[in-house]
């Protein structure tokens, strides 16, 4: 059996719980983590991380902005830079912050590191967004 350990810099939100699954938003797409999985590493982007632990009937689920998985034989290692569950988004500032950084990509000219820098927030903020949906 997967053992979790989920972090951000700010806190530990699950530390060594038997984990059943979990899906993660990989570098190159979606990543379904079962027991048996080949052990690996990888970065990931903004998107919806959600799990199953042990004995839960639903899927816990958050909003990250990017980070990396490690995954082991018997463990799964995720330190994201930030995590936020549905509960805890404020939808109409982040539509609000949304809006803002759209208009920057459409009236502004950027260089390579702000112009990434701007992408990554409207992602990030989009998967605040497609969190709150999924209720």
């Amino acid at each position: 059996m997967l053992k979790l350990n989920f972090v951000t810099p700010e806190k530990s939100l699950v530390v060594s719980k038997e984990l059943e699954e979990i899906v993660l938003p990989g570098f190159k797409g979606e990543l379904d983590i079962l027991n048996g999985h080949a052990p690996m590493l990888t970065t990931m982007e903004p998107g919806i991380l959600k799990f199953k632990l042990k004995g839960q009937n639903v899927f816990s689920k958050y909003a990250i902005s990017w980070g990396y998985c490690q995954i082991s034989t018997d463990s799964v290692n995720v330190l994201a830079e930030n995590a936020i569950e549905s509960s805890n988004v404020d939808l109409k500032v982040v539509k609000d912050h949304l809006k803002e950084y759209e208009k920057r990509m459409m009236i502004e000219t950027m260089d390579d590191q702000t112009y990434n820098s701007v992408v990554h927030e409207i992602d990030r903020l989009k998967a605040e967004i497609n969190l709150v949906n999924q209720k």
